[in-house]
């Protein structure tokens, strides 16, 4: 995100911790999914090699942030 428009955005973050037992929920979304799936030459309705990056994607997540005790993949396309 250096040197780009969405710079700002660094400003918004903070350094407080959620005390327990407050769980946060946090959904990330992507963008143009089809289009991305057309690229790729994905398979409907459940490509292999679709649902193996959702999967290796949580687990990133999972090994990255220690704290996050639970991660999925889904897609509604």
């Amino acid at each position: 995100m250096a040197n780009s428009k969405y710079e700002y955005v660094k400003s918004f973050e903070l350094e407080d911790e959620v005390m327990l037992p407050n769980l946060m929920v946090l959904r990330i979304d992507g963008r143009d999914f089809s289009r991305f799936s057309q690229v790729h030459e994905f398979e409907k309705p459940n490509d292999e090699a679709a649902l193996s990056l959702m999967n290796s994607c949580s687990a990133a997540v999972l090994e990255e942030f220690p704290d996050v005790i639970f991660a999925y993949g889904y897609s509604d396309e």
